[in-house]
């Protein structure tokens, strides 16, 4: 596969999935199980800060991210007119194969779990 052939194919997955299939960079998705929206969501690690859209109950928003080494995933966020900024989390690496999944719970703590895809 060419380069331009490459390129119309990561396009054509962009436009029928609307997620950037072809990233060379890690994938952080947020997931929102509080009752709450979630605002003010920042994620953030070893070389990266993200702003993420806020975040209703029972939804959840994607992000690629560029980690300069390897790192864990800090989650900010307000709720409830209440900052929260727990420790960071986790473990992924600056690889396209990471997929790192942020969840905040009713109690508005959250869990980071990390996985390799192929």
């Amino acid at each position: 596969m060419n380069a331009s052939s490459l390129a119309y194919f990561c396009l054509s997955l962009l436009l029928v999935s609307g997620v950037p299939s072809c990233t060379r960079h890690p994938q952080v998705t947020v997931h929102n199980h509080s009752g709450v929206t979630i605002t003010n969501v920042m994620i953030s690690g070893s070389g990266f800060s993200e702003k993420v859209r806020d975040i209703v109950p029972g939804g959840s928003e994607r992000a690629a991210v560029r980690p300069t080494a390897d790192s864990g995933l800090r989650l900010a966020f307000d709720a409830n007119g209440t900052h929260y900024n727990p420790p960071e989390d986790g473990y992924f690496e600056a690889s396209t194969h990471y997929r790192v999944t942020a969840t905040v719970a009713a109690d508005f703590s959250v869990k980071v779990e990390s996985s390799i895809q192929p």
